[in-house]
């Protein structure tokens, strides 16, 4: 059975998230994440409860903090191969809303596991190896 798209989306999140601290090095990617935990979110919670992250990197962070929150945003859209149109200026959490809708309405999938499921994903080896029938009308 196929894990329910809005479970797909917040694992997705946590991951981005992930990756985007991963890319600030492991010493700040390993405060962020104590910061979090004094503050109760554990990993798995990060997108359930993404806009008290913000809030809690806001306050400890400044405007800082908007630089891992936009490049969390912009992994997430590449991940569910969607037009990142958002600036640096505009209301992330808002961005995050629509693209969550978007997520579920369109049922989206994210690259990682298209990669991952036959049914979604078909190999061109198949493709090359069954090429489509030929009809002729005999004349």
């Amino acid at each position: 059975m196929r894990t329910q798209i809005s479970t797909l989306f917040h694992e997705t999140v946590n991951d981005c998230f992930r990756n985007a601290l991963d890319g600030m090095g492991p010493t700040v990617r390993d405060v962020i994440y104590d910061l979090l935990a004094k503050k109760g979110i554990e990993h798995p919670e990060i997108s359930s409860r993404f806009d008290d992250v913000v809030a809690i990197l806001m306050d400890s962070l400044g405007a800082s903090a908007r630089v891992l929150i936009y490049r969390t945003m912009t992994l997430l859209c590449q991940e569910y191969q969607v037009r990142a149109d958002f600036s640096y200026q505009d209301s992330l959490r808002d961005r995050m809303v629509l693209l969550r809708d978007r997520v579920v309405a369109d049922h989206l999938y994210p690259k990682r596991v298209q990669r991952n499921d036959p049914v979604l994903s078909t190999p061109t080896t198949q493709l090359a190896e069954n090429p489509p029938a030929i009809l002729s009308s005999g004349k």
